[in-house]
């Protein structure tokens, strides 16, 4: 008797070891298939970040549900000025009012004055596409020559349109993560779908700020102005003090009379140093004036 009860406690005691290890061995496969289902959807999820790829101007329409008719596309408008001017500040003024007058605004006005020559500058102004070719018309009634005029355009319908598209995949992706992290228990996946939702919001606010930057680029075209002025030179008349009539005369007389006894000393200095020729050659001269009338006389 006493022996059946030792091999009944034994046998007791192996049945609960080999349920420990069978529950054990359950509760770790729970925890893998829990933690691959969420690695999982992490990488689902990751697959839809990217799951708008570079496409053709026809998908592009069919993706945002709608044709685009030519009301309705998206041209940056660039028109550039060279002009002739008779003031350069009048107009230049007139620039900047016109421009305010229309709803635009200036970004930028640089000048550079030569002094006495010309001037020149720049004036880069933005306008409402709406008024963009009639500001133009405008600024050219103000010139005296055109000297050059472009108008360029840039059609980024097709490009705002695929920004539109990754944007809502992005958004609905972000969402979905937003999700998974409500759900998720481990601080592993916490992580991992932290570190996707940053990169996701990150590239949703580089789309936006692209979309925005094309958006403002569209409503206000740019036109760059460039202005020249030739300066014509008139002169003026001197007053009483600045014509300094005596004192000039004084200056000539002492200039007149200083060159006199300038050349007078010359003419010393001449003379006497030439004197030991001179003087022979005079008396040579004379003795033979003399001989001359003797002889005259004689015949």
């Amino acid at each position: 008797m006493k022996k059946f009860l030792i091999i009944l406690n034994w046998s007791l005691l192996f049945l609960l070891l080999l349920t420990g290890c069978s529950q054990n061995s359950e509760d770790k496969a729970a925890d893998s298939r829990d933690y691959e289902k969420a690695d999982s959807n992490v990488i689902d999820a990751q697959n839809e970040i990217g799951e708008i790829p570079a496409t053709d101007s026809k998908t592009v329409k069919e993706n945002s549900g709608q044709a685009i008719s030519n009301n309705d596309r998206l041209v940056i408008y660039n028109g550039n000025l060279s002009l002739k001017v008779k003031d350069y500040h009048n107009v230049e003024k007139h620039i900047q009012s016109k421009a305010a007058e229309l709803g635009g605004y200036v970004v930028e006005s640089s000048i550079y004055d030569s002094g006495t020559d010309y001037i020149n500058g720049t004036i880069i102004v933005k306008i409402p596409q709406k008024h963009f070719q009639t500001y133009l018309n405008d600024i050219e009634k103000k010139s005296i020559k055109v000297t050059e005029k472009s108008i360029t355009g840039n059609d980024v319908t097709e490009e705002y349109v695929d920004l539109e598209s990754r944007l809502k995949a992005k958004e609905a992706v972000e969402k979905r993560l937003l999700a998974l992290m409500e759900q998720a228990e481990k601080t592993e996946d916490l992580l991992k779908i932290s570190n996707d939702l940053a990169t996701v919001q990150a590239e949703k606010e580089q789309i936006l700020g692209r979309m925005k930057y094309l958006k403002n680029n569209v409503d206000y075209s740019t036109v760059t102005i460039q202005l020249e002025e030739e300066l014509v030179k008139v002169g003026s008349i001197q007053d009483k003090e600045s014509l300094n009539t005596w004192e000039k005369t004084k200056s000539q007389f002492v200039s007149t009379i200083n060159g006199l006894i300038s050349f007078l000393s010359s003419v010393i200095v001449m003379i006497v140093g030439l004197s030991p020729i001179l003087i022979p050659v005079v008396v040579i001269v004379i003795a033979w004036i003399i001989y001359r009338k003797k002889k005259n006389r004689s015949e």
